[in-house]
């Protein structure tokens, strides 16, 4: 390869960088998940189900050991990715003072491969 493509090509590797939702680790682990939001409406009826929707936001896994956090953004079907390296990790979202919520998840990473989880985020809708 000529040598001005090959920086070009060095320089692009560079630029690039990591994928948006590596956390930490070689990106052969971590966890894979779903988040999803309810209760949707404030009574269920039999007849009229109120499934859970997909929750857009941040979900947040702290490291047990170390206490670093790591963020990724759930998109619009709820689904995230985030890149960790095997240990364990308490999962939940970024939220301020008001719902939605989510009960934090301990969610355990083995060396080579993605836990899956589905996150339940808490409308507060009663």
């Amino acid at each position: 390869m000529p040598r001005p493509v090959a920086s070009l090509v060095a320089i692009a590797l560079v630029a690039c960088g990591a994928p948006e939702h590596l956390g930490s680790g070689d990106g052969s682990s971590g966890i894979r998940g779903r988040a999803l939001a309810g209760p949707q409406c404030p009574v269920e009826l039999a007849g009229s189900p109120c499934p859970d929707v997909a929750w857009e936001g941040t979900v947040v896994a702290t490291d047990t050991s170390s206490g670093e956090e790591f963020t990724v953004e759930s998109d619009a079907d709820g689904r995230f990715e985030i890149a960790l390296a095997p240990g364990t990790y308490e999962v939940a979202i970024a939220s301020d003072t008001g719902p939605p919520f989510a009960k934090p998840q301990m969610v355990h990473v083995a060396a080579g491969a993605f836990t899956r989880i589905t996150l339940a985020v808490d409308t507060g809708i009663r």
